[in-house]
């Protein structure tokens, strides 16, 4: 009798090898305008049906051999292949890219481990693998981890070293939370990845992008490290008008944190991949949007821009206290910088922070609209630079650190609200003598953009002291670090009975009007 593993097999020794054809990103940006100028064709799946109805527990069960990647032992990177099935029913082209040559990967079973899976005969195999993830020496020279993954319509995710996944990028949205309006995936169809010299630093990848609406050919290279580096090359193609297009885009999640009111039901007291959306704009200063969750509400915040340096999506409380999770490790979650280089001169941040029930859905969009949009036709080209890090590098401004809210006792119509800021964010050696500020001389500078919004009262309080025991190992007053100076500017407030929500912002300056901190920005609704 047969094995239904040795069908596959000879099934797959029956096709025909692939013949190598020249490939540039040239000529895939030329494969991407000729598509965008033909009627769409939708993919299907061309799963068999034992492949197409895997469960979440049988899928889990296909392993990739590691040892089996593509380059494995041959240089710094090495790749491994996803299976399709359960949810990834959708396949991708993959080809190796040597020199100007290209090579099919063809589909190869024995690249898997199918643990306790029972293939009924004659199944075929799948025409192509789901997606692909990068391994490197990142943590250890003694493992490869893994790096990057590509999964999914357009989606792919990165790691600096030490830390686990966490966000999500896009190579492209289309009509990204609009109300009323379907939003569109376009998918990354064919992958070539470039074979590393054996001394190689970098990981080059590029891929087909095709949708509805669109076409594209994308360029990344990547640089693993401490801060993982991912350069960004692309070219899109209209069919025709989109509402909104984004480029750039993340997905996040935040479920609740220390501003979240009513909190959820949880024994944990915040769960979030992020926690903040930082912009720096084209003159330099830095703005400051904590991230938000209210019960059964949309946000959506837009933010116009002209040149900005930089926006990121960050964790910025590192604390595993404020987390209490062990095995998702929130505290540890990566942010990620986005610095554009080329096509980003004028355009809209957008902002999206949908309700969500629990931590298994992604909830928070980002994306940039630029502005005027592409024309349909007309090839688009952009250029931008993702660092995957843990926190950004200081700035020397006084830093949001957290943001709590609240009514003051005995006043349910009055809003309480208290941003702490720190300087530096985290301990730092030291070196001469504290650079802490003269409180005396900084004041908390406080607009709201309802003129009838009453506030009562602003005031600023050195925090410093009641923070020692945030400090690792209770470092305290440590003859070789600096505790971080810690201020909270604190408002009270009256929305009136009619306001529903509001734009506030909150920035430290000096005596001289000199700005000498982030400045805060929040949209706040109510919530009872």
């Amino acid at each position: 009798m047969i094995s239904a593993r040795l069908l596959i097999a000879a099934c797959l020794s029956a096709m025909p090898a692939m013949q190598a054809a020249e490939f540039s990103f040239d000529l895939l940006r030329a494969k991407a305008r000729d598509l965008a100028a033909k009627p769409y064709q939708s993919k299907g799946t061309d799963l068999a049906a034992f492949w197409a109805n895997l469960s979440y527990d049988q899928h889990r069960d296909i392993r990739f051999k590691m040892e089996s990647g593509l380059w494995w032992d041959q240089g710094p990177f090495s790749i491994d292949f996803f299976h399709p099935g359960w949810t990834a029913k959708k396949t991708v082209s993959l080809f190796e890219v040597t020199g100007d040559q290209s090579r099919h990967l063809d589909f190869d079973t024995s690249l898997f481990d199918y643990g306790k899976n029972k293939i009924p005969a004659g199944t075929p195999p799948p025409p192509g693998y789901a997606g692909w993830r990068a391994r490197t020496h990142l943590n250890s020279p003694d493992y490869m981890d893994e790096f990057l993954v590509f999964l999914g319509a357009s989606y792919f995710r990165s790691i600096p070293k030490e830390a686990p996944y966490g966000l999500s990028a896009r190579g492209l949205s289309i009509n990204s939370g609009l109300p009323g309006v379907a939003e569109e995936f376009p998918d990354f169809r064919e992958f070539y990845l470039e074979k590393p010299a054996k001394d190689a630093k970098t990981l080059v990848a590029h891929a087909l992008l095709e949708g509805e609406s669109v076409a594209g050919a994308y360029k990344f290279t990547l640089t693993p490290g401490v801060e993982t580096v991912m350069d960004v090359e692309a070219e899109l193609t209209l069919r025709r008008p989109v509402q909104q297009l984004g480029l750039a885009p993340f997905s996040s999640m935040f479920w609740f944190g220390e501003n979240t009111h009513p909190r959820p039901y949880d024994f944990r007291p915040e769960v979030h991949d992020s926690d903040g959306f930082l912009m720096e704009l084209g003159s330099g200063n830095l703005h400051y949007r904590p991230l938000e969750h209210t019960e059964n509400q949309f946000r959506h915040c837009v933010f116009t821009m002209e040149s900005p340096r930089s926006w990121s999506l960050v964790q910025r409380d590192r604390s595993f206290a404020s987390y209490q999770d062990v095995e998702a490790a929130y505290h540890n979650r990566p942010s990620v910088r986005v610095e554009p280089v080329s096509g980003f001169s004028n355009g809209k941040l957008h902002l999206i922070e949908m309700p969500t029930i629990d931590e298994t859905n992604d909830n928070v969009i980002l994306v940039w609209e630029p502005t005027p949009g592409p024309e349909v036709g007309k090839p688009f080209h952009f250029h931008y630079r993702l660092k995957w890090l843990r926190d950004p590098a200081p700035s020397g401004l006084f830093t949001v650190r957290d943001t709590r809210l609240g009514n003051p006792v005995q006043k349910p119509d009055e809003v309480l609200v208290a941003i702490d800021f720190a300087k530096p964010l985290a301990p730092e050696k030291k070196v001469g003598d504290p650079k802490w500020e003269d409180i005396s001389k900084l004041k908390p500078v406080v607009t709201v953009n309802q003129p009838g919004v009453k506030i009562i009262h602003v005031g600023l309080s050195d925090m410093s002291m009641a923070n020692v025991d945030a400090l690792p190992a209770g470092l305290g007053r440590s003859k070789d670090v600096h505790m971080p100076q810690v201020l909270r500017a604190f408002f009270v407030l009256d929305p009136g009975k009619d306001a529903r929500d509001l734009d506030m912002t909150c920035e430290l300056q000096d005596e001289d009007g000199k700005v000498v901190s982030e400045r805060w920005l929040y949209y706040w609704k109510k919530t009872h």
